[in-house]
């Protein structure tokens, strides 16, 4: 987005300290990025957004908002043809773990593309890079390792930002690079993660399903290779999460990878006050038009009494699985908010929406039994986390998501599905014990069967373990909001790193 002549006349472009801010393909990812503008748009610095074409109308309101509002950030689209993107494969609703190769293929093919596109903004091509300030650095996401080179290119100092929590990564980094085979085994077959500040066991189903077999040839192996390599080269890292949360891998990680400052958790501000009614989330999700039922819907039920189901913005389960969820959900008697998708494996089968996969008068029975609501498309996350009729969280433990529910207080059920999410689950569950493990059957390619939906649920929502995890939460939903208070570890982080850009 090219700044207005009065933007300019009103000495906008006259900030004399600018960074350029570039999302991996990924839609969660917007989210930190876009709190991230904000914060520093809100120091006085100018912001601009790159993003691939895709990503507009998830941002172009924000922005437009948040330029009404005074902060200087702009929206520029990065050009690239949807060939090189293969969109299909790196940005869809139904991600699944053998699904991650070609999505971090996605994020290595904007290579080239930025690099022309840097080229011409740099050389005052495109409209608006004459008016911006002199740029000072580039944010780029640490799965875009890549950036490093294309910025030394041209004497602009990268920062990686990493938007995951320092335990998955840490974990994540060994165990890619050593790969699974290569590790030390307990009796019990759990694998022991090396170089790490306490001892880590994982067991099999805290891995992905290709983990054990991987080698040397494995693409995704090779690809965060390559990102370390990348990232190592950055002047400064930046990460959404906060030290009181995970502060020995948070020590760790910097120790490896070079200075690190926590920033998190990078979440609206209405999200750290008692009992907000509504918390408007930091990228356009899709369309909703239920919110006000959900919400009155939730407003109805006891303090601490509802499970809420999310998977999250890009990922689906199969319908199997679908079929096993709702009858153990329905057994267990607990009310529930379930965000559904269509199944990840719906093939050439004809269906007019998700709940065509449900299992025969599921829907009307729960609806009339008062049981629960079904949410179909974007759900409003935060403002459910954030209502005391919550509970409990079933999720698939994206960062955003642990983040989240820390921060709102609610404990989880750790459903992981690919990526570090594994990682991110063995985190809530055994480090900071703030969550369930999902019963997933190896046997049964993973599946979660009815009898163990329904058990887990209970004892999230009616016994005695489900309330010490929400005392629990609740202590790390204090430390939360005290890292982003006046003179808290993030705040301070935070200030430290826009002092470190204007020194620049």
């Amino acid at each position: 987005m090219a700044p207005s002549m009065h933007d300019q006349e009103n000495g906008r472009t006259a900030h004399s300290h600018h960074v350029m801010m570039l999302p991996s393909l990924g839609h969660g990812h917007l989210i930190p990025f876009m709190q991230l503008a904000k914060k520093l748009a809100a120091k006085g610095l100018t912001v601009t957004f790159v993003v691939t074409f895709h990503h507009m109308s998830s941002l172009q309101k924000k922005v437009d908002a948040a330029r009404e509002s005074g902060l200087d950030i702009r929206l520029v689209e990065m050009e690239v043809t949807r060939d090189e993107l293969d969109l299909g494969k790196v940005n869809s609703n139904s991600v699944q773990w053998h699904q991650l190769p070609p999505l971090l293929a996605g994020n290595e093919r904007l290579q080239e593309p930025f690099h022309r596109f840097l080229q011409r903004y740099l050389g005052g091509e495109l409209s608006g890079s004459l008016a911006a300030p002199r740029l000072s650095c580039l944010i780029a996401d640490f799965l875009l390792g890549w950036a490093s080179a294309v910025a030394k290119k041209f004497d602009i100092p990268r920062v990686c930002f990493d938007t995951s929590g320092m335990f998955g990564e840490s974990v994540q980094q060994i165990v890619w690079d050593v790969l699974p085979r290569n590790l030390p085994r307990t009796d019990s077959g759990r694998y022991v993660v090396p170089g790490v500040p306490k001892e880590v066991r994982l067991t099999r189903l805290q891995m992905l399903p290709e983990h054990p077999e991987a080698t040397t040839d494995n693409g995704t192996h090779q690809f965060w290779l390559r990102q370390r390599r990348g990232n190592k080269q950055s002047w400064r890292i930046i990460a959404n999460t906060f030290y009181e949360l995970e502060a020995e891998f948070v020590e760790h990680f910097q120790r490896v990878n070079g200075t690190l400052r926590t920033i998190g958790p990078l979440l609206p501000p209405e999200a750290f006050e008692d009992r907000p009614r509504r918390i408007a989330p930091a990228v356009e999700m899709g369309l909703n038009t239920e919110e006000d039922k959900c919400l009155d819907w939730l407003d109805a039920q006891a303090e601490a009494s509802v499970l809420y189901i999310s998977f999250g913005s890009e990922n689906s389960i199969a319908s199997a699985q679908i079929e096993e969820l709702a009858i153990g959900l329905e057994a267990s008697g607990a009310k529930f908010v379930w965000v559904l998708r269509t199944p990840s494996d719906t093939g050439s089968k004809a269906f007019s929406s998700a709940l065509d996969f449900l299992p025969e008068g599921f829907h009307s029975r729960t609806v009339e039994k008062k049981q629960g609501i079904i949410i179909l498309g974007w759900a409003p996350q935060l403002s459910i986390l954030a209502h005391p009729a919550t509970g409990g969280f079933m999720s698939h433990c994206g960062w955003n998501a642990v983040l989240e529910t820390t921060t709102m207080g609610v404990p989880m059920i750790a459903w992981p599905l690919y990526a570090e999410q594994h990682f991110n689950s063995k985190f809530v569950v055994d480090e900071i014990q703030i969550a369930l493990e999902a019963p997933q059957r190896i046997d049964q390619n993973f599946l979660v069967t009815r009898d163990g939906v329904e058990r887990i649920v209970k004892v999230l929502m009616v016994e005695e373990k489900g309330r010490e995890l929400r005392e629990r939460v609740r202590e790390l939903k204090a430390l939360a909001r005290a890292a982003v208070a006046e003179g808290g570890s993030s705040t301070k982080n935070l200030d430290l790193f826009v002092s470190e850009i204007m020194s620049l």
